[in-house]
């Protein structure tokens, strides 16, 4: 019941961090239990959102890709996407960079 409890509450915040990209998205506070792939799609996504602020765009590219990683890991055929899409910006990034 408390763990069921954690993850709604967890799920919460990160919906609010989705409602607002350039609020706050979950890191790494988590504990690894209460991570569902649902969840780590909806952090990815976050963070993903967070990307398009330049001067966070390459730590959210990174969190988001961190986050769909462990989607994957935990079974989620949405994650192939969302990791696709980043690894896709990261190269972007790197070649302005250049």
């Amino acid at each position: 019941m408390i763990k069921q409890l954690l993850t709604a509450t967890a799920f919460f915040v990160v919906a609010t961090a989705q409602a607002e990209p350039h609020g706050n998205c979950v890191t790494n506070e988590l504990d690894d239990r209460l991570i569902t792939a649902d969840l780590a799609i909806a952090v990815g996504n976050c963070h993903l959102a967070r990307a398009s602020d330049e001067g966070e765009a390459i730590s959210a590219l990174e969190y988001a890709h961190s986050w769909f990683l462990q989607a994957q890991a935990l079974g989620s055929g949405q994650a192939r996407q969302g990791l696709d899409v980043v690894e896709g910006k990261l190269a972007q990034a790197g070649q302005a960079h250049d």
